[in-house]
């Protein structure tokens, strides 16, 4: 069977066949069209696709050199270049190279081309590969149109340590900033003075989409957002505690699965952004970057038999395409593709234990990865800069040639955009009480915030008491502060005068990690000394979310936030004073450490 799609839309004059037409014209057109498609599927097969995927321009329009691997034409600026591209196939480049020539400025075309630049042999096939779901065309259009007007835009990296180039080369080397070079060197925009612009990306310090979802005012406070990337593939699976716990509802035996827990806060966080105007509505897509890689990496980092019983293998995408199908969300993923051939050959050549006994896997997960976990090298963050291009330039081609801006069909169109009266689905996993309270009350509450470098003044007034909690950033970066408690014998006790709002709800968002942490107790009340002292000074001999705990001790290797809720509410406008302080460390956890790192409290 020939698998293809085809929406090709009717050009003027041209005839439609219907169902009370012509019989052997209908059986002609078909015979026709049949034909042509085994043909193209033929042609496909020995020389490259068909499709409309990867045709980015004639060298003679784009004011390049005839034939293959044309050399782009300095002379014509990003603006000219962006998006006026051919849709004759006969000049269509077939290869990665050609593609390149075709696509990216001359100034950064030696960034992917040159040899080492690239991990693997990329080519247009596994581009192709790399948006599973196309979505809702609406935001991106509008995205791209600022582009081509000249518009200098903000683009939103949703993500973690892979967005921050963890391990391959910091921010400077990560694709947010590669894929930022480009739109500068593709698209030159002008300034609010006239004058020559830039386009600028922007990152929050949230982990993953619970802590997101539950800190929106770091997406919220922002004055302009022109695109969103969600990355969050690798960090949504590192969302611990137990059952969902800023349900309003009893959610059943599902509920106290990681999988449940990332939907519920998944679908939270896509809703808010649906709504979110910066000033106008951003475009949204889904970037899955990378996957976990010491899943699959046997001993001894992954026992074999325990990840059979893991449902996805420690993978969030199964869960992210599923929502985004639903939410009509495009995505762009690199895992996908490369996932799937670095595992093809088995899980030894996967990792390249033994290459004269393996041999050598190109796409082998520690190849791709600087480390054990799900960290890309420098090179792979040039190819996850290419997935982001290639995507965005087959929509622009697509925009430009298929016929379809200004005629879509009423129901195809995204109705979250709508000016006077923007409609999202019903929520799939939260109530409409949860929606009504987490997403469509537009009050993010009373923050206290302790991760903004620039803001102790705004909550320092708020701390009643402290003996022993310092506030610093203690990661190698010295960009994540925290308030910070951290001694073996416990005891150090920290107080918050706080202010119940609306719901009564007090929320803590704090650390969890594998070793060295913590737990701490907390509770309210009407005093700001400690009248605790006891307690605190007593171990806990096992880790629990129990109420009246916040335990900083995980099972997973990884560092990520973690919010929960107090048992206790207050009422609207009562203030009461929040205590916490660390218990000591007890022999059997972890490390030698006994930290405990705050993050914020909230009040809603």
């Amino acid at each position: 069977p020939c698998h293809f799609t085809s929406r090709m839309p009717l050009g003027k004059g041209a005839s439609r066949h219907t169902v009370g037409g012509s019989r052997r014209g209908t059986i002609t057109h078909l015979l026709a069209l049949s034909l042509g498609i085994s043909l193209g599927s033929f042609i496909s097969n020995l020389g490259g696709p068909l499709g409309l995927s990867g045709y980015f321009g004639s060298p003679r329009e784009a004011g390049e050199g005839s034939g293959t691997g044309g050399t782009p034409n300095p002379a014509r600026s990003g603006a000219e270049r962006g998006g006026h591209f051919d849709a004759r196939q006969d000049d269509a480049p077939g290869t990665y190279a050609e593609w390149i020539s075709r696509v990216m400025p001359p100034s950064l075309a030696p960034v992917y081309v040159a040899p080492g630049a690239l991990p693997f042999n990329l080519t247009m096939s596994i581009l192709r590969r790399t948006r599973p779901v196309v979505g809702s065309t609406d935001r991106v259009r509008g995205f791209l149109t600022k582009l081509k007007k000249g518009q200098c835009t903000t683009s939103l990296m949703l993500g973690g340590s892979v967005t921050a180039g963890h391990n391959g080369g910091g921010p400077s080397n990560a694709y947010p900033k590669l894929f930022v070079d480009y739109l500068n060197a593709r698209f030159p925009c002008t300034g609010a003075d006239g004058g020559s612009g830039e386009h600028v990306y922007k990152t929050t310090n949230a982990g993953n989409s619970m802590s997101h979802a539950t800190s929106f005012s770091s997406v919220s406070n922002l004055d302009r957002i022109d695109l969103i990337l969600v990355e969050f593939n690798v960090n949504d699976h590192f969302m611990p505690g137990k059952d969902v716990p800023h349900a309003l509802e009893d959610k059943g035996p599902w509920s106290d699965t990681l999988e449940y827990r990332s939907l519920w806060y998944s679908e939270m966080l896509l809703r808010k952004l649906l709504l979110l105007r910066k000033p106008d509505y951003p475009a949204i897509v889904v970037f899955n970057a990378d996957y976990i890689g010491r899943i699959w990496a046997g001993n001894p980092w992954s026992d074999p038999k325990i990840a059979r019983r893991d449902l996805f293998r420690y993978n969030q995408e199964p869960l992210k395409l599923w929502l985004s199908f639903l939410y009509d969300i495009p995505v762009f993923s690199a895992s996908l593709f490369h996932l799937a051939l670095a595992s093809k050959l088995g899980t030894d050549v996967q990792f390249n234990f033994n290459e004269t006994r393996d041999g050598h896997n190109p796409y082998g997960t520690n190849i791709w990865h600087a480390d054990a976990c799900c960290h890309p090298k420098a090179d792979g963050h040039r190819v996850l800069a290419l997935v982001l291009v290639y995507n965005f330039a087959d929509e622009l081609w697509r925009m430009d040639h298929d016929g379809s801006v200004g005629h879509e069909d009423r129901m195809e169109g995204d109705f979250t955009i709508d000016p006077r009266r923007p409609r999202l689905r019903d929520p799939v996993y939260m109530s409409p009480d949860e929606d009504g309270l987490y997403v469509r009350d537009s009050s993010d509450g009373v923050t206290i915030d302790l991760t903004d470098p620039n803001g102790e003044d705004a909550w320092r007034s708020k701390v009643v008491a402290n003996e022993g909690w310092t506030w610093f950033a203690d990661n190698k970066d010295k960009d994540k502060y925290g308030l910070i408690a951290d001694d073996r014998a416990g005891g150090q006790h920290v107080a918050f005068r706080v202010t119940g709002q609306e719901h009564g709800v007090v929320e803590a968002t704090f650390i969890v990690s594998y070793e060295n942490f913590g737990i701490v107790l907390v509770w309210l009340d009407d005093k700001e000394e400690n009248t605790r002292k006891d307690m605190c000074l007593t171990p806990l001999k096992e880790v629990s979310w129990s109420s009246g705990q916040l335990s900083g001790i995980w099972g997973e290797r990884a560092s990520v936030p973690q919010a929960e809720l107090l048992g206790d509410r207050l009422r609207m406008g009562e203030s009461r004073v929040l205590h916490m302080c660390l218990t000591p460390h007890e022999g059997k956890r972890n490390g030698e450490g006994n930290k405990f790192k705050l993050l914020g409290i909230r009040m809603y």
